[in-house]
């Protein structure tokens, strides 16, 4: 099959989950013996490896000029049309609002969209004032994406949603078939070394002290990820015991360390910032329990990426995060913005070493799907709806 991958965000450009989700699901796809052409556009310079079965177009755009979404989607059609006259593709699939001019085909071929959260989603959780909204023309919270993710959702001929909560939700603002939309959940990458890391030694190592550790992951400066909660709440447990605050994402931290500064914990918190996902596994293997105090997960990626690591889970009870944790199996969910629930949450964890042993145990026992898993639901999908073309 001839795949037309269609993603903003791509390796080296990735933002959070759905550039995760677009390295590895048109690896995985490559790897089952399909052509895939990935479009996105060439935000940030880098030499692609060539890899069989798998082909990078970067639609070119002025990185000195501002709308670099936009300039993507207006360049985008006469680059995939161009591509479709030599490849023929079967199908196009875009992974997220990728392109917002769905009511005009790409391509006179079935069309297949991912939505790993609805935009009302991310537009309620984030509280950002009217002004905010309007002057932020280009971003996830824009008063123009709503509208273009409800072109897009029902001008394609399948939808992806990545939780059950998701397609839920997408049901529930635009009024679609439920039989539009199918359920696929996210993978984790496998190839990790799990359970061989001495936590000791690695804190030591990266210059950590040797405390009991608490880990966040994620962008630093996105007001739905919720690192303001935990911050809070970590204050409340600093009144209890001696510990450390790790904090691994990209973004602007210059608020949260002005707020740790003003609850006088600052030199118990450690801003890493970006790491590969190597050293981010054996940060999860060396904690003692990782916190996700989001006020909105589609899906949860990376809770999903610290029970696979064995870490016992704190996280907030919305979205799809209860389709991953099971309260007082695997960890414990908590109200969204309660600092205290979080904090006595964490705790309980911390102070209790059997109740911790067994959380991680259970974390061990758990089997997410990989995304070679992942990559055969899309497959299935995809021949659901070229079957028939297949059959000529």
């Amino acid at each position: 099959m001839k795949i037309a991958f269609v993603t903003f965000e791509y390796p080296k450009f990735i933002i959070g989950g759905a550039g995760v989700y677009a390295e590895f699901i048109t690896q995985e796809l490559s790897k089952l013996g399909h052509e895939v052409t990935v479009f996105t556009p060439n935000i940030i310079e880098t030499v692609d490896k060539k890899t069989q079965n798998l082909n990078i177009i970067r639609v070119d755009v002025n990185k000195k000029l501002p709308f670099k979404s936009l300039q993507f989607w207006l360049k985008l059609p006469k680059v995939l049309k161009d591509q479709h006259l030599s490849k023929k593709f079967d199908l196009v699939h875009i992974n997220g609002i990728s392109y917002c001019f769905l009511k005009k085909r790409l391509l006179d071929i079935p069309q297949v969209i991912t939505i790993h959260h609805p935009i009302n989603n991310a537009i309620i959780s984030s509280k950002q004032s009217t002004l905010s909204r309007i002057i932020n023309v280009s971003g996830e919270t824009s008063f123009l994406l709503p509208h273009i993710e409800k072109r897009a959702v029902i001008s394609v001929d399948k939808l992806i949603a990545v939780s059950e909560f998701t397609k839920k939700q997408i049901i529930e603002y635009y009024k679609l078939d439920p039989n539009k939309i199918s359920v696929i959940y996210n993978g984790i990458d496998k190839n990790t070394e799990n359970f061989k890391i001495n936590p000791k030694k690695f804190k030591m190592k990266n210059n950590l002290p040797n405390k009991k550790m608490i880990l966040f992951v994620g962008r630093i400066n996105d007001h739905r990820k919720g690192l303001d909660i935990l911050i809070n709440a970590f204050k409340m447990v600093l009144d209890q015991m001696d510990a450390i605050l790790v904090v691994v994402g990209n973004g602007d931290k210059r608020k949260f360390l002005k707020i740790s500064k003003m609850l006088g914990i600052s030199s118990n918190i450690f801003f890493i910032g970006f790491i590969d996902d190597i050293t981010l596994n054996k940060y999860y293997q060396s904690c003692d329990v990782y916190v996700c105090p989001s006020r909105m997960e589609g899906f949860g990626l990376t809770i999903l990426e610290a029970v696979s690591n064995g870490a016992p889970v704190v996280a907030s009870n919305v979205g799809a995060i209860p389709e991953i944790i099971k309260n007082g199996e695997n960890g414990f969910l908590v109200d969204v913005n309660d600092p205290k629930q979080f904090a006595k949450a964490i705790c309980s964890i911390l102070n209790n070493k059997s109740l911790k042993n067994r959380l991680k145990l259970n974390n061990m026992d758990y089997k997410p799907q990989s995304w070679t898993n992942s990559a055969k639901g899309n497959q299935n999908l995809y021949y659901s709806l070229i079957g028939e073309k297949k059959l000529e």
